[in-house]
């Protein structure tokens, strides 16, 4: 079953990745691995510190298929969509 996905509501960095690795399972299912990691920003309500040991908040979340995967400092999740490493102090 294919998922309706409204590409219209989507961001620019979400539509970009449903562009590069399709929309199947759009919002249900996630995996850094097999499919386009991509930020966005946290909400501004988010008081979680980022896990990476520079003790600021965690300004940015990491997402794959609509799902969000972890959160961070932007430097942090930056380096989680290029590399997929997770960094912890």
């Amino acid at each position: 079953m294919r998922s309706l996905v409204d590409l219209n509501k989507l961001s620019r960095a979400a539509l970009s990745a449903a562009m590069r690795g399709g929309v199947d399972g759009w919002g249900q299912f996630g995996s850094a691995d097999l499919h386009v990691r991509y930020m966005e920003l946290a909400p501004s309500a988010s008081r979680r510190c980022c896990s990476c040991g520079c003790k600021r908040r965690a300004t940015h979340i990491g997402m794959a298929n609509g799902i969000c995967l972890g959160m961070g400092c932007e430097l942090s999740i930056r380096r989680w969509v290029k590399a997929g490493e997770v960094v912890h102090g």
